[in-house]
């Protein structure tokens, strides 16, 4: 892959743009995210169309591509920061100014729905972007998780940080380096085939989903087995599968207990659990193209993240 566009380090209180791209936002908790990130000593600029609403969207595709170029192109914006997910991203990438993200040193964070721009904008752009909390998912939600900032805020200031997982991982303890990527299953396998996934080799594979039978969670595993992804990774991460459980007890409950021990045996590669991140109130951030240190020992793993240090 050639070389990365790095976003700029934090320095201090930030401008942040926030952004609706995708499905309808709670006018509640978008106030009350504005409100908490204010208090935090942050300008914050809020789009007035953040609460528009246009079918299950929040705007037309056309309104919601153009504050998101209008926001990129802003000098004054510090972080640009999505109001939430849901769907929206795969309409607009077509039309998405790649040109204006590739010039950009802004940090634009989101997961979910914002997995899709934050590939594209890898494959693309090959710009760094941050999978991790948004504007009313999370900082409107009314009980913010100081968890979710005290790894939040200090990765965009310091550019990584470091996360230690309690797990029975079953691999012999070693030591893997490589880009991290990843964010959500559902959006990735999406994008197989398409000019907007970035063809990684050699990568640290990070998934979550949420409210997926896990017989649909395994499909989708398979449909990135059989496209070669999952083989050219280093290893994979299993995240957060929130209400990712059988629903229908008249046949079998396959159940993610089943899903895990498949991918174990299908993958010539370390499949570990446990990584707080997710449709989840507690999570970490994680840059979507940086470098991480995945360090296995019998009970545990340590992942070391940067969004700057790509050596």
């Amino acid at each position: 892959m050639p070389p990365l566009r790095l976003p700029k380090r934090l320095a201090g209180p930030a401008t942040i743009g926030i952004f609706a791209p995708s499905g309808v936002v709670d006018a509640q908790a978008h106030a009350r995210s504005v409100s908490h990130l204010e208090a935090l000593g942050h300008r914050v600029i809020a789009a007035p169309e953040t609460t528009s609403q246009w079918r299950y969207f929040a705007g037309t595709d056309r309104e919601r591509l153009a504050v998101f170029h209008r926001m990129l192109a802003d000098p004054a914006i510090d972080i640009l920061l999505a109001a939430r997910g849901g769907y929206g991203w795969t309409r607009l990438l077509p039309d998405v100014d790649f040109g204006l993200v590739a010039a950009t040193d802004k940090i634009i964070v989101g997961f979910s729905d914002f997995t899709a721009f934050s590939l594209a904008a890898l494959a693309k752009a090959k710009l760094v972007t941050f999978a991790g909390p948004m504007a009313a998912v999370d900082f409107g939600s009314g009980d913010v998780s100081t968890f979710m900032e005290s790894h939040f805020w200090p990765l965009l200031a310091s550019g990584g940080h470091t996360i230690e997982v309690a797990a029975d991982t079953g691999y012999a303890a070693q030591v893997i380096q490589g880009p991290i990527w990843g964010s959500n299953l559902s959006l990735l396998a999406h994008l197989v085939g398409t000019p907007y996934l970035p063809a990684i080799d050699g990568g640290i594979l990070f998934l979550e989903e949420i409210a997926e039978e896990p017989y649909a969670v395994e499909r989708l595993f398979f449909q990135l087995y059989h496209a070669g992804i999952l083989t050219r990774q280093k290893a994979l991460i299993l995240a957060d599968f929130d209400s990712c459980q059988p629903t229908d007890n008249g046949r079998y409950p396959y159940r993610m207990a089943e899903v895990i021990e498949t991918l174990r045996k299908l993958l010539p590669i370390p499949v570990l659990t446990g990584l707080p991140f997710g449709h989840v109130r507690e999570k970490i951030t994680l840059p979507i193209g940086g470098h991480a240190t995945l360090n296995i020992v019998d009970k545990s793993y340590r992942l070391e993240v940067s969004a700057y240090n790509l050596e």
